[in-house]
């Protein structure tokens, strides 16, 4: 009604108030939240009628706020960056990182490009600003040299929520593009050397790898508002994301409307089976991690065992991972569920009560920051138990706040990939990084190298449509990190029947002393 009366023109006595645009009408309901709109109409010395109406417009809009934001809804925020911003501005930044990113903003490359590299000559372990000081590389070379292509893709990673998983994953891709952009010995001799001349050629045909990054911040509504807006920008070839299983398939209903391929690195519910022909996924589904626990817990010594879980009912990859594992039961019913949501959570009560129903082996499977932190508050009180768990488990949390009691409780969990000692690219990686990496890296890693081999393919006739086309055909295969890669036609990673995911368990380093995630050697229980 009020932005009916107030739009429509009125005649005074002197003159004629006309229409209020509806832009103006947002500045005056601003102005009048910040109340400071008094003090606007006694500067401007308003004629009395216009001003008498003004006032009376801020005293309706006062009570009109919600009706605005419902009629005029507020335009998202994407928080994205190819060098400008970082997306992690809690952490800690570097002198040298800001002002790169000051310089990139500015369009002063050659600039940015030395700032990034005395940044990373300092925290050599930051994978956003690996990616920062490629994206700035590709705009250097182009502008010099007139000629190329640089090739666009996106990764979205759940940088707010999860700031330690964003930036494992980050380093997968970030690995990968300074393959292709320079190579590894070349970016790290500029990293190691900031006086050095850096020396890139990009791929065979003179094409860099440009990533913007953007943050979903571990919600799903924002991870498809990401993708709303990431299928508008022509020039992204492709996206690597989302994290969670909830926000792959949230977001992968608009890729596949605007046929937009999106690889997940770390999905893994088995709802996202046959999902759509755009969305892909790297990792096994949770019926595999669900089977290869089950074969562990049915070695003679678990045989018959009553299973009980912890996880978070309603949310995607949870539930999946207990409904996967739960069909496996001899009785196909676990003996108590715990529910990690629950406003009432007691870590000490749910192992009770498992016990007294019978349980002697309890899984794990939280989904977010704050249901990690009470399945950690499970193994600290899981004197007796046998404790399994599913990838989220796979945390630096679980071993520096419980590691002695994980250890206690044979905490096994099944995951993708694991770092080995004799494995080329675990030996590369830790060299680059200088720091161990895991299977959130492998899997990232993974899928933007199977995006380049398929890119590779196109022979620069690029296209959104054929790359899809590419990755599904049965004649693609890629040998990635995590092993030989092919997709069924509506983006399936194709398993055999005998692969399984690797089984790690909690144990104290044989040097340092330090509990660690170690892998399981086959046929081994303890």
């Amino acid at each position: 009604m009020l932005l009916y009366l107030i739009s429509k023109p009125y005649l005074t006595p002197k003159l004629i108030v006309k229409p209020l645009p509806i832009n103006l009408l947002l500045i005056i309901y601003k102005m009048t939240q910040q109340n400071i709109w008094y003090t606007f109409l006694q500067r401007a010395k308003l004629p009395l009628e216009l001003a008498g109406l003004s006032i009376a417009a801020i005293l309706l809009l006062k009570d009109v706020g919600q009706l605005i934001k419902t009629i005029i809804p507020e335009i998202p925020k994407i928080n994205s960056t190819i060098g400008e911003k970082t997306m992690f501005p809690s952490g800690k930044i570097s002198s040298e990182k800001k002002l790169g990113m000051e310089e990139f903003n500015n369009k002063r490359f050659s600039s940015a490009i030395y700032q990034f590299r005395k940044s990373l000559n300092r925290d050599k372990n930051d994978p956003e600003t690996v990616i920062f000081l490629n994206n700035a590389i590709a705009k250097q070379t182009k502008i010099l040299n007139q000629t190329g292509e640089i090739l666009q893709i996106a990764v979205s990673i759940p940088a707010a929520g999860e700031p330690n998983i964003a930036q494992e994953i980050l380093r997968g891709v970030a690995q990968l593009q300074s393959e292709f952009n320079c190579g590894l010995s070349e970016i790290s001799l500029a990293i190691k050397d900031t006086q050095s001349q850096l020396n890139c050629q990009g791929s065979s045909n003179n094409t860099f790898l440009q990533v913007t990054i953007t943050d979903d911040r571990y919600k799903p509504e924002t991870a498809k508002q990401i993708a709303e807006y990431l299928v508008k920008k022509r020039e992204i070839l492709a996206v690597i994301g989302h994290y969670s299983s909830e926000m792959t398939l949230q977001a992968g209903q608009v890729y596949n409307k605007h046929k937009l391929v999106v690889i997940s690195p770390t999905s893994t519910s088995t709802r996202l089976s046959n999902f759509g022909k755009f969305v892909f996924k790297i990792p096994p589904s949770d019926q595999i991690a669900a089977q290869t626990l089950f074969n562990y817990l049915n070695q003679e010594i678990f045989l018959d065992k009553n299973v009980a879980v912890a996880y978070v009912p309603n949310n995607e990859y949870s539930e999946s991972l207990t409904r996967e594992f739960e069909m496996l039961l001899k009785m196909k019913k676990f003996v108590h569920k715990c529910y990690l949501d629950a406003g009432n959570f007691s870590a000490q009560d749910c192992v009770e009560q498992a016990k007294n129903q019978g349980a002697e082996v309890m899984l794990l499977v939280p989904a977010t920051d704050i249901t990690l932190t009470k399945a950690i508050g499970v193994i600290d009180n899981a004197k007796g138990l046998e404790l399994i768990g599913g990838d989220s488990i796979y945390n630096y949390r679980v071993v520096n706040d419980a590691g002695e009691e994980a250890a206690q409780n044979n905490l096994t969990v099944a995951i993708p990939w694991h770092r080995h000692p004799n494995s080329q690219f675990s030996q590369t990686a830790q060299k680059f990084w200088n720091a161990e990496i895991n299977w959130r890296t492998a899997t990232s890693y993974d899928a933007t190298q199977t995006i380049i081999k398929a890119v590779d393919e196109m022979a620069g006739n690029y296209s959104r449509q054929k790359l899809q086309r590419i990755l599904s055909s049965p004649d693609f295969l890629v040998e990635g990190v995590t092993g030989k890669i092919r997709f069924t036609e509506l983006g399936d990673r194709q398993f055999l029947d005998t692969d399984k995911s690797v089984l790690v368990k909690v144990k104290p380093n044989a040097k340092s002393g330090k509990y660690e995630f170690i892998i399981l050697e086959e046929g081994s229980s303890k």
